[in-house]
């Protein structure tokens, strides 16, 4: 059996597929950000504040801000780090 060498050759990736890529980077991004400031807001509220609820809302309000501001920067890149989608399907 000999294998023969395939060719690759680079066909870009439709941009729908990029942006896809992006809005779901983007929202996994703030659940993952949201989720950690809203845990350091509880756990420093409890420990903390008394009981308060700034410090929830405040981590909360990080979580999401930082999350914004890495999500706007991915969309402004003009070279953005581009996932490698394949278009072959895989045959046995």
């Amino acid at each position: 059996m000999t294998e023969t060498p395939e060719t690759t050759t680079k066909t870009p990736v439709p941009s729908e597929k990029l942006l896809d890529y992006k809005w779901d980077v983007c929202l996994s991004n703030m659940l993952v950000k949201s989720g950690i400031g809203l845990g350091v807001g509880v756990l420093s509220s409890v420990l903390l504040f008394r009981r308060a609820s700034w410090p929830v809302w405040s981590g909360l309000g990080f979580g999401l801000g930082k999350s914004y501001a890495e999500c706007d920067m991915q969309f402004r890149t003009l070279h953005p780090s581009r996932p490698s989608f394949s278009n072959k399907k895989n045959e046995e």
